[in-house]
């Protein structure tokens, strides 16, 4: 009988069973081009195994050094949350007309600021920009003060473009909107692709600003059980294509916020073979996609698309700075109706933005940047993790994000998120309770931590404030 899981992942139980038995806390192991070689695989099927037995705690990467087997003095992991892995698939639409939301936090000046999705603007690539837009303005170029072309700049595309191929995408700039920021694409890719009226599928727990978008546009959502590590159960959403009329998938499959996973290569393909089953879009977010903690970019979804229905919606907002109000969608066959949305909603993205991010990219400062990004956020998830660890009740489940900055933490279930979240705002701490990434409101006893800007020491504090107030809640030490 063939063996159903994929190579990576058999290569990892039997290089598991081999260090466990052969190796001790501390030793230094091959090297991934090593391992590679000596397994007879491709370097991306070996950097996977490796990703896999760091996740499960028995690697750890040291920056410029390699891997080591894990030392024994590493405190244990908390469990993953539990997530969505508990709710079912609805048989009829009443069941999920229903919405509620909620907001718990509000602008203020806070000590810790773990809410909002917001990247590290000090890091030096900002500066690079910044540096570049004064140039812009310097040169006193009319071409600032023009409308420009309504599909964006030619030179911005073109970087684009590149930059898709890193993901396996290869695409034409033909094909490429710039949108002011990720939110407009995901606004017009929607407008473009789906009807008023018409049923979307989403990750459980999903950004709340899908969801946002997809109620302000008169659709309506579907929750689709998610896990922590390997993102939506693509059973679920066959059984939702199979009972009710989807009529398009949002999905991020990088990267995801909040739970931070990164969909293996399988479970990609096999997603856009669905959607080819069942002939209808899907709109991947891929905000967060080139700040995954992997040494290569994982493939989008696009590099399996066969039939142009996959819209990919992306921008710098995650990874440079939301300021710069930059994005871009690469329609699928969408074009023509989604450069008529552009028009309506916003007729032009500004040309500064556009050609200081252009220049950027092929300066070669974004590269740089991302590669430094990717080393800051893994470091400081790591410290918040820690925090986590120690200072919340040991019923605590936390997520192992794979790249971004957000942390996922479910709480006991006694403890409400809502609650902590404005006992936070009186500490002068920020943070997103768990309904806000549910339309039907469930996750009321989790929590979401941006933990981009996070500081070991200084921030640790406040991380044991909250840690106090949980276990003073629930009557125990």
């Amino acid at each position: 009988m063939t063996n159903p899981k994929p190579k990576y992942q058999r290569l990892a139980e039997q290089t598991q069973d081999l260090l466990q038995s052969s190796g001790r806390p501390g030793d230094r192991v091959l090297s991934i081009r090593d391992y590679a070689s000596r397994e007879n695989v491709s370097i991306s099927t070996a950097q996977r195994v490796y990703e896999l037995l760091e996740l499960r705690g028995l690697l750890e990467s040291r920056p410029r050094s390699g891997y080591y087997l894990s030392g024994a003095e590493q405190p244990r992991q908390r469990q993953l949350p539990r997530a969505s892995l508990e709710i079912s698939v609805p048989e009829n639409r009443a069941e999920w007309l229903n919405n509620e939301a909620s907001a718990a936090w509000h602008e203020h000046n806070f000590n810790a600021y773990f809410a909002s999705g917001m990247p590290d603007v000090t890091l030096a690539g900002v500066k690079t920009i910044n540096r570049i837009m004064r140039q812009l303005t310097r040169n006193d170029s009319s071409e600032l003060h023009r409308y420009g072309p309504l599909r964006g700049d030619l030179s911005l595309r073109h970087q684009l473009t590149k930059r898709m191929a890193m993901a396996g995408v290869i695409t034409d700039a033909e094909k490429l909107l710039v949108t002011s920021g990720g939110q407009e694409a995901l606004h017009i890719a929607l407008s473009a692709a789906t009807s008023v009226g018409d049923l979307v599928a989403v990750e459980s727990p999903a950004y709340h600003g899908i969801t946002s978008a997809i109620q302000q546009l008169g659709r309506r959502l579907i929750e689709i059980p998610t896990a922590p590590l390997s993102g939506m159960s693509l059973p679920s959403l066959q059984l939702a294509l199979e009972n009710l009329d989807v009529k398009a998938v949002v999905i991020s499959t990088s990267a995801q916020n909040p739970l931070g996973f990164s969909m293996d290569d399988s479970s990609r393909q096999g997603l856009v073979q669905l959607a080819d089953e069942h002939d209808i879009p899907l709109i991947e977010d891929d905000v967060y996609g080139e700040l995954t903690y992997s040494r290569s970019r994982s493939r989008g979804l696009r590099a399996y698309d066969t039939q142009d229905r996959v819209m990919t919606c992306g921008s710098v907002s995650k990874t440079l700075s939301p300021g710069l109000r930059v994005g871009w969608l690469e329609t699928g066959r969408w074009i023509e109706q989604a450069t008529l949305q552009k028009r309506v909603s916003s007729m032009r993205t500004p040309m500064l933005g556009q050609l200081a991010v252009a220049r950027h990219m092929e300066e070669g400062h974004y590269d740089r940047h991302l590669r430094l990004a990717r080393t800051v956020y893994a470091q400081r998830a790591k410290h918040l993790q820690q925090a986590v660890r120690e200072y919340f009740p040991l019923q605590c489940r936390v997520s192992r994000p794979r790249g971004g900055f957000m942390l996922w933490v479910e709480l006991p279930v006694d403890c409400s998120g809502i609650e902590l979240a404005n006992f936070a705002v009186s500490e002068n701490i920020a943070l997103s309770p768990g309904v806000l990434f549910s339309h039907q409101g469930h996750y009321a006893n989790c929590i979401r931590l941006c933990y981009s800007c996070y500081v070991k020491g200084e921030h640790e504090v406040s991380v044991k404030v909250l840690g106090d107030w949980l276990q003073a809640s629930r009557g125990s030490g």
